[in-house]
């Protein structure tokens, strides 16, 4: 069935058929946030640099782009980049 996911902040339902799509966004969302909290703990800064992608997808040439690629996070091997065909 659905997928009903809450947290503090609200309540959504996911329907069956894109789930696993929506989960697989949304984990790669984390793993980023994680990246940016660890660079901003080592190099403290505007949190703002890192953030035009809560709008959209990631731009590679973005300083959010650049800091992926020192990860070894691509649009290779992620889909939260501009161009990718999951969303």
């Amino acid at each position: 069935g659905d997928a009903i996911v809450g947290d503090q902040d609200g309540v959504v339902v996911v329907p069956a058929k894109v789930a696993e799509t929506v989960y697989s966004i949304a984990h790669g969302r984390e793993e980023i946030e994680e990246i940016i909290k660890e660079e901003l703990t080592k190099n403290p800064g505007p949190p703002g640099i890192y953030y035009p992608f809560m709008s959209g997808k990631i731009k590679v040439d973005s300083p959010l782009g650049k800091l992926l690629a020192t990860k070894g996070i691509t649009p290779a091997n992620s889909n939260q980049f501009e161009g990718s065909a999951d969303w």
